[in-house]
């Protein structure tokens, strides 16, 4: 009998009997898990979205607070750069001051007292803009249209002026030229001294500094005009800076830092700084590559959206496996819910007894039937073994039964076997019983269940038949066929014991008569009363048989006859209980018999059937093997 069902098996409904699975519904537990998954992945996401965004606004803020850096760095570098510039010229400016026309700049050059390479041309040039002399030599060139010259000859400040970009009326190449007033001592224009720089020397003030490819560097004037600019290793000048972003927020913030979208240069968002110098009228720009600042951070955002993915599906796994597991395994409860419903309704109203038992015996439950069955309470049964329930002498047999029950691993149906119980009353119960073993999880055996049938009906009818099959139905005794089985088992013992045996045939005389007279129930009593006769007069405490054949046809067999005497004493007693009349109510009859007797440790069929046919009237008894016969009259 099996107890349990298999996780994920297939369910009836006892309502329509169909067969199928049915998804059962969520419950709290399984609800509370999904819920705390969910909010497990999002907050793994949230986190990781904060993260990110913090590293990329650290990134931009650090990139930020670098380019401010390197913008004062740069703002003191240039400032130098122009110091020693407005230096030079203040120098060239007393000079001429103090030796007039004959100031040879020419003879400066031959003589580098101007040192710095990037000051390529030193011009002094009158108040009308001629040149007066120049590290050039001489020259008819005027710069009075030029912006620095109108800027000093109508700004009476005596501070270093930075031009934009021009094409040179000396050298005929670009330069950026860098000017400052001459003043006469009484106070009137004098004229200019001019520096001129080229464009392509003019990085040199950024200091050494090693821009990346697409990272800016810029120096323009308050004006809007741009200096230089510096785009990787890519100088730009003599070009119009136009309205930028950071040229725009200069106007209201002296300094800042923001995120630019580089559209209104080459379209490559930067992170820009800029600050305004305080000495000259100037603007320095930084701007790094936004892409390159937020490289790293994008690698690391990378990594955490890998482990973020990943923990989102170990969890997501973890929840699926998890309601897999519970709805499989609230599955398997139901399903075992409803088998052990249906036990239980089995149990108490099954037409066959059920018992469950313990591995050592004890009766742990049992139902109604097994209670009727043997007229016990339940509780009673329950303080009572399965060894209790038979004889003592089956005790061991019922013990190894179950033992071998207990130690079998077989998965068949389980073996079935007939033995007898002892009712509360003493009577007999014999049962069909058929031992089943349920297993826990570990394949220990936990309990026994034990359904018995009461089959003691069959028995009685099967010992009834077997009866009937080897007696007479009228007289009770054996018939031929157990007769003749005695027989040989008397022969062979007295061949195997080199012993003797007896055996007589009886022929009722007239009892044809006695049915023609006086009805076949007469001679039915008759045969009756004879058999019962036969029956005393056989050895007492001896396997001695008095059999009828049929008819008026009966016999004896005398088995482990150890002398003729014996037998002849049986034969008198033969006599003796035949001779007396039979009295049926107001009938008498008298009894009369032929027979013939034949002994010894063989046997002579053929003989005694011949003698028997022709209906001898005296007995004749064999008592040793050389076959000496003794005669009585009957």
């Amino acid at each position: 009998m099996t107890l349990s069902a298999r996780p994920g098996s297939s369910r009836t409904s006892p309502a329509s009997g169909k067969t199928g699975f049915r998804l059962p519904g969520l419950s709290l537990l399984q609800m509370l898990v999904l819920l705390f998954c969910a909010a497990a992945i999002g907050v793994i996401w949230l986190a990781t979205l904060q993260r990110t965004t913090f590293e990329r606004a650290q990134a931009v803020a650090a990139a930020m607070r670098s380019n401010a850096n390197l913008a004062i760095a740069l703002e003191q570098q240039v400032a130098r750069t122009l110091k020693e510039a407005e230096q030079i010229a203040v120098f060239a400016r007393q000079t001429y001051l103090r030796d007039g026309p004959r100031l040879d700049l020419a003879r400066w050059a031959e003589q580098r007292t101007i040192r710095d390479k990037a000051f390529t041309i030193l011009s002094i040039v009158d108040e009308t803009g001629a040149v007066v002399t120049s590290t050039q030599g001489a020259s008819r060139v005027n710069y009075a249209d030029r912006d620095f010259f109108t800027r000093q000859r109508d700004n009476r400040e005596d501070t270093l002026y930075l031009d934009r970009p021009v094409l040179g009326r000396i050298s005929g190449e670009w330069r950026i030229p860098m000017s400052l007033r001459i003043q006469r001592p009484d106070g009137g224009f004098g004229g200019v001294v001019v520096l001129s720089v080229d464009p392509a020397n003019f990085a040199t003030l950024y200091g050494g500094i090693r821009p990346g490819p697409s990272d800016m560097l810029e120096i323009a004037g308050l004006d809007g005009a741009l200096r230089s600019r510096l785009i990787g290793a890519r100088p730009t000048y003599g070009l119009d800076s136009g309205k930028h972003p950071w040229n725009l927020r200069q106007a209201t913030q002296p300094e800042g830092s923001f995120v630019d979208d580089g559209h209104s240069i080459d379209g490559v968002t930067r992170i820009i700084s800029y600050r305004t110098m305080s000495s000259y009228p100037l603007m320095i720009t930084v701007g790094t590559d936004y892409a390159e600042v937020l490289a790293p951070a994008r690698q690391r955002r990378e990594t955490y959206l890998l482990l973020a993915g990943g923990a989102t599906a170990a969890l997501a796994g973890l929840a699926v496996l998890f309601l897999f597991l519970s709805l499989r395994q609230r599955t398997a409860t139901e399903v075992l819910e409803a088998n052990e419903a249906l036990f239980r309704a089995t149990f108490h109203q099954a037409a066959m007894g059920i018992a469950r038992v313990a591995p050592d015996g004890r009766l742990l439950e049992v139902n109604e039937k097994f209670c009727r069955m043997l007229g016990y309470e339940a509780d009673e049964l329950l303080k009572r073994t399965l060894f209790d329930l038979v004889d003592p002498g089956d005790r061991d047999g019922a013990r190894a039964f179950l033992n071998g029950r207990l130690t079998a691993h077989f998965l068949g149906p389980p073996p079935e076997v007939e033995k007898p119980y002892r009712r509360r009353d003493g009577s007999l119960l014999w049962v069909c019983e058929a031992l089943s073993v349920v297993r826990d999880a570990a394949g220990l055996p936990d309990f026994l269940v034990a359904v018995v049938q009461d089959i003691t009906a069959r028995k009685n009818l099967e010992t009834r038949l077997s009866h009937d099959a080897l007696h007479d139905a009228l007289t009770g005794l054996p018939n031929r066929v157990m007769f003749q089985d005695r027989c040989a088992r008397a022969l062979e013992a007295a061949n195997r014991h080199n012993g003797l045996a007896a055996v007589l045939y009886l022929d009722l005389d007239g009892f044809k008569e006695v049915n023609d007279s006086h009805g076949h129930a007469m001679g039915d009593i008759l045969l009756q009363q004879v058999a019962r006769r036969l029956e005393h007069c056989v050895r007492a405490g001896s396997e001695d048989t008095a059999s009828r054949f049929g008819g008026d046809e009966f016999g004896i067999m005398l088995p482990g006859v150890s002398s003729r005497d014996e037998a002849l004493a049986v034969l008198r007693d033969v006599q003796t209980g035949l001779g007396e009349n039979v009295v049926l109510g107001d009938v008498t009859l008298t009894v009369e018999a032929s027979a013939v007797a034949s002994g010894g440790p063989t046997w002579p069929s053929g003989r005694m059937k011949a003698r028997f046919r022709t209906r001898f009237t005296a007995i004749e008894m064999v008592a040793n093997r050389t076959g000496v016969f003794v005669s009585c009259r009957a």
